[in-house]
């Protein structure tokens, strides 16, 4: 699957591995209940940033709210602006990129 992002005056399309969209090993379930949806997504940044439409397409609902939920529990995260390309071709500018910079004491992966 190709990804675009635009990252101020320089524009990115690359080739994303199709298990960047698989579920992590201890998050199969889909469900929508919150806790569900914040391990699913502290998973997924561990792996790398991700942006607001990725995060939608891999099942966390409201990843703003998800955000808040992380840096609540002591999470660290950055939110970097970005433009994006949707899967029909739409081009969204502002979409929040997220990125995971550090995880409170305690917390194993």
């Amino acid at each position: 699957m190709t990804k675009k992002v635009n990252l101020g005056a320089m524009s990115v399309a690359s080739e994303v591995p199709e298990e960047s969209y698989q579920l992590p090993p201890n998050s199969t379930s889909k469900s929508t209940a919150t806790e569900v949806q914040i391990q699913k997504l502290i998973a997924f940044l561990r792996q790398r940033p991700r942006h607001t439409h990725e995060l939608r397409m891999l099942g966390i609902s409201h990843p703003a709210g998800r955000v808040l939920d992380l840096q609540e529990r002591g999470y660290v995260l950055e939110s970097a602006r970005v433009a994006s390309v949707d899967s029909d071709g739409f081009t969204h500018r502002g979409v929040a990129l997220y990125s995971l910079i550090a995880e409170p004491e305690g917390v194993g992966r």
